[in-house]
């Protein structure tokens, strides 16, 4: 449930809005899209379950960190809930968001032709886990620190692993969507109307959160 909330950003679907423009330009069709779907959620995979896997192998090498990460892991969801109001509060204001696709990310993918369309879709989506991990990540990072201090790694990665797909399945829903004849500017459109609610909401959630791990309800 916690992935599928997560899915549902003004990030990822203005990504996938951007990666049908582009495909639609150069005159590609479903396959094509198909293949970028395929790619992009492959590459977010990959990057968030070797996050995630790096970030708990290393707290159940060295127990004594565990404290010290979950500490980190609260501030930094508070921080990052703040952050969305704030953005909330700027894009109701501004009408632009503070969370900004870097352009050379944005090159990237609109120099993506139809060669090996699968494998720089699988790298966009790599590299979009990164530079978005404020936007994307917020709610993974305090689902980290709970598997950290509960489970063992071995099931830790099944937990990531459901979190992840969950994180995916509004991705591929879209993708699927923009392949089979959505319009990308509808899905732009829906996202403009929507994302300062779904900023405003995502933050109360993480700030929430943060107050339920100090708690120690969760």
């Amino acid at each position: 449930a916690a992935g599928v909330l997560a899915g549902f950003n003004p990030c990822l679907l203005a990504v996938m809005a951007f990666l049908a423009s582009v495909t639609l330009a150069q005159r590609g069709g479903k396959k094509e899209m198909l293949k970028i779907t395929l790619g992009f959620s492959a590459g977010i995979f990959t990057m968030y379950m070797f996050a995630g896997l790096s970030i708990l192998g290393t707290v159940n090498l060295m127990p004594q960190l565990r404290v010290h990460f979950s500490a980190l892991t609260i501030l930094l969801t508070a921080l990052l809930g703040f952050w969305h109001i704030y953005d909330a509060y700027w894009l109701r204001t501004h009408a632009r968001s503070t969370f900004r696709t870097p352009q050379p990310l944005k090159d990237f993918m609109s120099r993506m032709g139809e060669r090996n369309l699968l494998l720089l879709s699988f790298l966009a989506g790599g590299m979009f886990s990164l530079v978005k991990a404020p936007c994307v990540g917020a709610i993974y990072l305090s689902i980290l620190s709970m598997l950290a201090l509960k489970i063992d790694v071995a099931r830790g990665i099944a937990y990531m692993g459901i979190y992840n797909l969950g994180l995916l399945l509004p991705v591929i829903c879209l993708g699927l969507l923009l392949a089979f004849g959505l319009s990308p500017k509808k899905v732009t459109e829906f996202r403009e109307s929507r994302r300062v609610e779904i900023r405003l909401t995502t933050g109360l959630i993480l700030i929430t959160l943060a107050v339920l791990m100090q708690l120690r309800i969760l």
